[in-house]
Order: structure tokens, then sequence, then C-alpha cells
């Protein structure tokens, strides 16, 4: 595309290293901008586009990116994330809020910024439920709260001196293991561990403590997996994971299968539609489902693994037909930001 030029922020590991490269292949204009810097507005002067893959364990990123994206947005550049994709990531509070008010099928949530309230609906509750920090990946900062006497103790936490934000590095170390495939992968994280400790010392530093409210979900038994529909523009992409050993939770335990042929279409749909309610470029779907066997929202994220949706076998477009083909997302991303800035061109004139 001619005379279209696009911002990148360049954080290597990120979505940025093949959007660069996709820009690189393919003769698109495009220069690295530090979207932290205090002068990020002036560098995005004469830009079309931008693209930033900010993420929820970087602490600056979580103070400003939501900012610094609406106001971006204002100077009519195409942004990535926009606000509607982004402004709910690693908030379950605000998925819990925004799911509801669109009417997507959400499994059952209940949160309380109120001690005597959230007691009070203890007493009368039914247990197992699932408790929640509103921030967290990978099943990180999830349990599963089996007693009455367990989620009173855990309220008064809440309400209280509260949670790290972070887990510590040897949280779900178990799991680490068991993901790592080969014995050098193994002696390369031993290798990494002491400066990942510390790392994680700083970053728990530097985010805040979760206090003030508390948040549960209900338990859904009999799901030895759940469903992960990633949706980017007119595709939808899905994977099911199994839980953990001996475990509940199915995100971040590594053991991902691809069989399209087992995927609820229900889940597909849903996707799509509740995609389209949010006005989304690109987001993630957990599902799991109830007794009646029916597909429920457990989570959403514009963030996932991208070499996850990637090695799926093709994908599905809105009237459920499969593409077969493996389609890296981030090309995805960009190739819909540059049709997004070019329809936004055509309105102009």
């Amino acid at each position: 595309m001619s005379n279209i030029t696009i911002g990148i922020h360049d954080r290597p590991g990120s979505f940025s290293d093949r959007w660069i490269t996709y820009c690189t292949d393919n003769g698109i204009p495009f220069r690295r901008v530090n979207c932290l810097a205090s002068d990020i507005m002036s560098q995005c002067e004469g830009l079309d586009g931008l693209l930033w893959h900010w993420a929820h364990g970087i602490p600056s990123d979580l103070l400003v990116a939501r900012q610094i994206i609406a106001a971006l947005m204002t100077k009519n550049i195409v942004v990535f994330p926009n606000v509607a994709t982004c402004w709910h990531y690693d908030d379950k509070v605000a998925q819990k809020y925004l799911l509801e008010a669109i009417g997507a099928p959400l499994i059952p949530t209940w949160i309380f910024t109120n001690q005597s309230d959230a007691l009070r609906w203890i007493k009368t509750a039914s247990f197992p439920k699932v408790f929640k920090l509103r921030c967290g990946a990978g099943s990180s900062n999830v349990r599963l709260v089996r007693s009455r006497n367990e989620a009173i103790a855990l309220c008064r936490r809440a309400f209280g001196p509260g949670f790290p934000a972070v887990s510590g590095y040897l949280t779900d170390v178990r799991t680490r293991i068991r993901k790592t495939k080969i014995t050098r992968d193994f002696w390369m994280k031993i290798g990494r561990a002491p400066k990942s400790i510390l790392n994680g010392i700083v970053l728990q530093r530097q985010m805040h403590r979760e206090r003030g409210y508390i948040y549960f979900q209900e338990f859904l038994p009999d799901n030895a997996f759940d469903t992960r529909i990633t949706v980017i523009g007119d595709r939808a992409f899905g994977f099911m994971r199994a839980n953990r050993p001996n475990d509940f939770r199915a995100s971040g335990s590594g053991s991902i299968f691809y069989e399209p042929s087992k995927i609820d279409p229900r889940c597909v749909t849903i996707a799509f539609q509740v995609a389209d309610q949010i006005g989304t470029q690109s987001l993630a779907f957990d599902f799991l489902f109830n007794s009646q066997h029916e597909p429920l929202i457990g989570e959403i994220s514009y963030c996932y693994i991208p070499a996850a949706v990637q090695t799926c076998a093709g994908q599905w477009d809105r009237q459920g037909i499969w593409h077969t083909g493996h389609l890296w997302p981030q090309d995805r991303i960009i190739e819909d930001v540059l049709t997004a800035i070019a329809l936004a061109r055509e309105n102009r004139h």
C-alpha cells in the first residue's frame, strides 16, 4: 500500500517480531516507536497505524497503555489493539460486567466490593466455587474454594492485607517442569531460575496488591478440558486444552489438542457474535460446558501465545466453513490494520 506508514512498538519476544518481519518482507514502510516515551504523541505524527503488543506482566504497560491508546485514537490513527479490544484485558472484573452487559453466555460470576455483602452471600452460597483475582494469566491467581470456611478466610484476606498480583516463580513449578519437553530445555530453565526469581521479586514490588474486592465464579465439574477460540477479524481458530493432572484448571497446562472435528461449533458461533458486539479486532475466548452441555465463557483476552494459534491446521469463517492452512495471527492482525487504514482513507475522500 502506497504512502502508508506503520508505527511498531518493538519489544523483542512479542508480536512485534513478526510485525517487523511482515513489513520488511512486504515493503511496507514502518518505523519503530517507543510507546512508553513521554513524547510518544510526537513520535506518532504522520503515522497511519500503530501496533503495540502491550502485556499484563509489564507494570509500565499496565500503567499507561490503555490511556495512550485512547489518546492516539483521537488522532485518527488506526491502533492495534484499539480501546474496544484491550480495555478489559487482564481484568476479570471488567470482563464480567462487559459480558453481562451484552448478554453473552458467561459462567455465573459474583463480585463484591463490600466485605459485609460478601460474607452475607457466602453464608447462603453452595460450594465449591472458583476464586479468582482480577489479573493473572495461565491459571495463576485462580483456585478452587471447597468450603464456606475457606471462602470466609479468603474474604477476610481480600478486604485486609490482600493478595500479591504476581505469582512467585515457584508457583506451579510442577507444571513448568512437565511442560519442559527435553533435557536441554530443563537445564536451561534451571540456569535461568535465579534471574527469573529476582525479576519476579522486583515485579511483585512494582505491582500493587489486589484488595478491596472478592471474585467468585461457578465451578463447572466434569470438564476435562476447555475450548480456546481465537477470533481475528473474519477468522476463528480453535483448539482444546486438557486440565493439569489432578487439577480443574486447563489454562497454562501446555496440553493442547488440535482436533477441529471435536470443537463444538456453538463455541465458534458465540465467539464471532461476542467479538462483533464488543467491536474487538482480536480476542481469545475460553469456554467450559455446564451440566446441560451449554458452552459458557470463562475469560477473554486479546493476548495469547501466537504459536499455539499458528499450529491450528486451519480456521473457520463466519459461515462456519473450514479453510485449511496454517496462519500466523500476527500477520492476520497487521493485514486487518492495513485494510482498516485503506478504508479510513476512502471514507475521508
